[in-house]
């Protein structure tokens, strides 16, 4: 099993870009907070399948094919930034609404119901795709850990790594918002956590644009 080594060092990185504040770190805490425990938990299993899937294109090398063609990437960064600046536009406009109107979702007995947890989900795989860096940024994982002649599996190995990473820390995040005693602290202060989280979905919506441009 000593080939397989370099999976460990694939793992460290990961975990450590995975605990980096992004896109992806918001959605999950302004839905764990603003909504339920379940929605923080699908969201986080939708940012964990969308690393999993870059790692998979990554392995295929499909995210050198994009590099190839930079019409085509700046196209995809442009889609994945309106998007990124609509989520942006959402949480703005909801963040003076008093978070007792935003819980509709959620029945008597504390269950979401039916679409909420499944359009978290999705909001969770939109958010972590829309940013095609994430590929680049895995391609280069791939060139630096794994070697010229890799073992069986090494591509969905690292997309199952990458998984179980970014899923498992994501949860940890929902889990520790979704308590009582955090929701109270968010209920005091939504206006501003929500703001500053629509901010910097923003910045980072802008950003992606203009340094693909400036390529």
């Amino acid at each position: 099993m000593t080939e397989y080594g370099f999976l460990i060092a694939i793992a460290g990185v990961l975990v450590a870009g995975a605990m980096s504040p992004g896109p992806s770190f918001f959605v999950v805490a302004q839905n764990a907070l603003s909504r339920s425990r379940a929605d923080g938990i699908a969201t986080a299993l939708g940012t964990g399948l969308g690393v999993a899937f870059f790692a998979l294109l990554a392995g295929l090398g499909v995210v050198a094919l994009l590099q190839a063609f930079p019409s085509v990437y700046l196209a995809l960064t442009i889609v994945g930034s309106a998007y990124l600046m609509w989520i942006s536009s959402k949480i703005w406009r909801g963040a003076r609404q008093p978070l007792e109107s935003i819980e509709t979702n959620i029945d008597n007995a504390g269950k979401v119901k039916a679409g909420g947890a499944w359009a978290s989900f999705m909001q969770g795989l939109a958010v972590q795709t829309s940013n095609p860096k994430t590929a680049i940024v895995i391609a280069g994982i791939f060139a630096a850990f794994v070697p010229s002649q890799p073992p069986p599996l090494t591509v969905p190995l690292v997309a199952l790594i990458a998984f179980i990473v970014d899923f498992s820390w994501y949860a940890i995040v929902a889990l520790s918002l979704s308590n009582p005693s955090t929701r109270a602290v968010y209920r005091s202060a939504k206006p501003y956590f929500d703001s500053a989280a629509a901010l910097f979905l923003a910045f980072v919506s802008v950003k992606l644009v203009l340094s693909q441009l400036a390529n």
